[in-house]
């Protein structure tokens, strides 16, 4: 039996290396877990039979009957994300991205105590990609009449990229208290990984006779990897036809992470002072091998729900409390600027900082499975996922990695057949979110000198959907 779950154990680790996935940067509940608890929304805090219940209530452990492995890769999933006016009038942000969703990977052990249940699991919370490119080429009037008559040439870009990734083990422990209550408990480590690259420049040619330049560019860049530790707390009760669960989650504890930040700022011929002569000067510095931290909330679930043998019903709800403005990177103060007499009051920690906090957020799901027959079943869930960006962070300076602060919607229906030990998951998933105010950073619909070298602050509209199909497969092997 050793031999066994070792294989399965490496087995699962290839899986997860293997498929991609997409998700959010400020979303806890864009990924579920599992086959039909994803298709459930997660709405089976009460307690299912199969090993996602390690994530979704440990306390669910006691009551599993079968050692399982279930993985669940959707074949494909087309995002769209589009931020209107990013640079200028429809001049958009716009990123798409195809490929598949992240899984779920997991299994029980066997033990000689069979009121205990061990189990694990490998899933991928965040798998988040973006990119986009605007541009905006045209003439407008910049510079005064009196040193450039007439309407200036103006060529300007933006760019931003992002790539998020998170990736969870889980192993959970669980006692069947009685023939109606179970307990346990689930340790989470997550290793988590962000490469963070935004791109500005803008030019203008002056009306002087020769064509003077004048403009500038800025980059930025972050790379990081960090790992944290949480553990899930649950209780699970069941009566005939009812059952219930409610669970806590520690805040993370940051266990270790490494990385890197830059960023460089290029003016030529900028007139910073209305008064005085135009001038020339570069910033940039680059720090690497820096301290990283990152956390997680606190939070609570709970739910309820109602299985006939014809119909299952679940709801559950989650609540994650606000995280306090903290460092991400620990930043020395060096020198930026180049000449350093331009800005001696400005050093490298007010531009390679990177600031991190969360707002509290509330989310619910509903699911519903009607069982046509004994082998095959329908199901559909609908759930929130709130964003948990704190708005105050816009008000920061520095690296700001973040791009979705949108709320979103999700929707999914599917069917199971079930099979002598195997059960073949089918399903439609839908995604929506919509943000009237979103803050974008880098516009030039109205250019001016004073903010030529970073664009204007503009409120926009962003949109986010996403359509996937969702392809799962659980074997049972045998009781426990």
């Amino acid at each position: 039996m050793i031999r066994k779950s070792y294989t399965l154990f490496i087995f699962h680790i290839l899986v997860v290396v293997r498929f991609v996935g997409y998700g959010q940067d400020t979303h806890y509940w864009s990924q579920q877990y599992g086959t039909r608890t994803a298709l459930l929304s997660g709405a089976i805090l009460g307690g299912v039979n199969d090993n996602t219940i390690i994530y979704y209530n440990p306390g669910g452990l006691g009551f599993i009957e079968n050692s399982n492995i279930s993985v669940n890769a959707n074949a494909y999933r087309v995002e769209n994300i589009k931020i209107a006016n990013a640079l200028g009038e429809e001049s958009d942000f716009k990123s798409s991205n195809l490929g598949s969703i992240p899984l779920l990977a997991g299994g029980m052990i066997n033990i000689k105590d069979k009121k205990w249940k061990l189990g694990y699991g490998f899933m991928a919370p965040v798998n988040f990609s973006f990119k986009g490119i605007a541009r905006v080429d045209g003439d407008f009037d910049i510079i005064s009449e009196a040193e450039s008559p007439g309407a200036e040439e103006l060529v300007g870009e933006s760019s931003v990229s992002t790539e998020l990734n998170e990736v969870s083990m889980a192993l959970g422990l669980g006692r069947m208290i009685s023939e109606k209550l179970s307990i346990g408990i689930t340790n989470l480590f997550t290793v988590r990984s962000h490469t963070y690259n935004r791109g500005y420049a803008a030019f203008v040619f002056l009306n002087d006779g020769s064509q003077t330049l004048i403009g500038g560019n800025f980059t930025q860049n972050a790379e990081y990897y960090n790992v944290r530790y949480a553990v899930k707390i649950g209780v699970a009760y069941r009566l005939e036809r009812w059952s219930g669960g409610v669970t806590l989650t520690t805040p993370s504890i940051n266990l270790f992470g490494v990385g890197s930040v830059a960023s460089s700022i290029n003016a030529r011929n900028i007139r910073f002072d209305p008064a005085g002569d135009r001038l020339s000067g570069v910033a940039t510095d680059r720090q690497a091998e820096l301290k990283t931290t990152f956390k997680s909330p606190l939070s609570f679930s709970a739910g309820i729900n109602y299985n006939d043998g014809t119909s299952f019903i679940g709801l559950s709800v989650q609540y994650y409390a606000a995280i306090d403005p903290y460092d991400m990177v620990s930043v020395s103060p060096n020198t930026f600027v180049r000449p350093a007499e331009l800005a001696p009051e400005l050093g490298s920690d007010q531009f390679l900082n990177m600031r991190a906090g969360a707002k509290s957020v509330f989310n619910i799901a509903l699911g519903y499975e009607y069982r046509i027959k004994e082998s095959l079943s329908v199901v559909g869930s609908i759930r929130t996922d709130q964003s948990f960006f704190d708005d105050s962070l816009n008000d920061t300076s520095g690296i700001k990695t973040t791009i979705s602060s949108w709320d979103l919607y999700h929707f999914s229906a599917g069917t199971t057949f079930t099979y002598k030990n195997s059960d073949l998951t089918l399903g439609l998933l839908f995604s929506t979110g919509r943000k009237g105010n979103y803050e974008q950073v880098g516009n030039l619909s109205n250019p001016n000198e004073n903010n030529l070298l970073q664009g204007a602050t503009s409120i926009t509209n962003a949109n986010y959907n996403s359509v996937g199909l969702l392809l799962g497969y659980t074997f049972n092997f045998k009781k426990i």
